[in-house]
């Protein structure tokens, strides 16, 4: 599971922290891989993107529960403008793809999940790209809508046209609610 959040000034940065809260409640939730060896069980990474030239893998996939919280201890909110293209087209490059040695990262056969918490409002350079890479990858995008101001033609084109990916929250506090919160994890298990 690669989640890409949205670091934008839209998000502001107390939604910001809201939504990294949730990635890290996720993380506890989740039976994560116990190890290096476990074909069975999830690995997450986080992306925070902005502008289209701002992207900062927070950290890669892994089932280190320490590593994540670190990581999401010291992350910085970027506060900038938004391109989601770009995010996706860095993520398959640097997450997906091992940029060491050019060799998917993710474990073969696994179910690659990219979870988007957005609003959807971004630039749309590299949009088409970013979702022909998607498919590309067998990328299964859920997408976590936030707030009345949505760019509904975005979110579906990275929801891959799948309305049923795509959950619609009135704002950031939602991903802290017990009801929204498992309905999530029964989708992304």
């Amino acid at each position: 599971i690669v989640f890409l959040l949205d670091g934008s000034e839209r998000t502001g940065e107390v939604n910001f922290r809201r939504a990294h809260s949730f990635v890290e409640e996720v993380s506890h939730r989740l039976t994560l891989a116990r190890g290096d060896n476990d074909n069975m069980n999830a690995r997450i990474a986080l992306l925070q993107y902005g502008s289209e030239r701002e992207q900062v893998v927070i950290f890669p996939l892994t089932y280190n529960l320490t590593y994540i919280s670190e990581a999401l201890s010291k992350i910085k909110y970027l506060d900038s403008s938004s391109n989601i293209g770009s995010a996706i087209i860095h993520a398959i490059n640097n997450i997906v793809i091992n940029p060491q040695n050019q060799q998917r990262a993710a474990r073969r056969n696994a179910e690659l999940s990219f979870v988007f918490i957005t609003d959807g409002i971004t630039g749309s350079k590299n949009l088409n790209e970013a979702v022909n890479s998607m498919k590309k990858q067998d990328v299964m995008p859920t997408v976590v809508a936030l707030g009345s101001d949505v760019d509904m033609d975005v979110l579906l084109k990275i929801g891959l046209g799948d309305r049923a990916a795509i959950f619609r929250e009135k704002d950031y506090v939602s991903l802290s609610q017990p009801g929204f919160f498992d309905r999530f994890i029964r989708w992304i298990c």
